[in-house]
């Protein structure tokens, strides 16, 4: 996606996965997108989820740079 050359992209980041937070948040800053969603499994998958400080984090982050939209929240599965 960082190679598209698109000014308006639109990143889904669902179902969240854990993530390394400064790799993750350069890569989806490097991709420049106009907007995230952000939100855990909604089928109970039980996926390697971040816990939620940890994607609570992550929002603030990227609300530096884009305009987020979160979806379901809550305490990671494993947790």
């Amino acid at each position: 996606m960082i190679d598209l050359m698109y000014n308006r992209k639109y990143l889904s980041v669902e179902p969240i996965m854990d993530f390394d937070l400064e790799i993750f948040t350069d890569w989806i800053e490097k991709i420049a997108p106009i907007h995230v969603a952000v939100g855990y499994d909604n089928y109970n998958n039980h996926l390697p989820e971040p816990s939620l400080t940890k994607t609570l984090q992550l929002i603030e982050r990227l609300k530096e740079f884009t305009r987020v939209r979160e979806r379901k929240l809550r305490e990671a599965w494993s947790q």
